[in-house]
């Protein structure tokens, strides 16, 4: 199962969505032009905090950005576009 997480091309701003019954929250911050994302649970609380956004590489489990044209680090300006926020439980 994959989800999308629908984002804003905004440099800071916060995505809530609720997947396989649990409400997760992930905020997003730029600072000096990098990516980073604070992910938390109704059950579980913070997860991760402040953690790099990096292309293909996991920010939890289940979460990665995506650049669907090619390898790039996600920038906020391509957030909603270029960069997808994906759930996956695939392996």
């Amino acid at each position: 199962m994959r989800v999308f997480i629908p984002l804003d091309a905004y440099p800071n701003q916060t995505a809530s969505t609720t997947i396989k019954n649990v409400r997760w929250s992930i905020e997003l911050n730029t600072r000096l032009g990098r990516l980073y994302a604070t992910v938390s649970n109704e059950a579980d609380g913070v997860i991760v905090r402040n953690r790099l956004c990096l292309d293909g590489i996991f920010i939890t489990k289940n979460l990665v950005f995506i650049d669907q044209d090619g390898n790039q680090d996600p920038v906020y300006d391509g957030l909603g576009g270029r960069f997808a926020l994906v759930w996956t439980d695939e392996s």
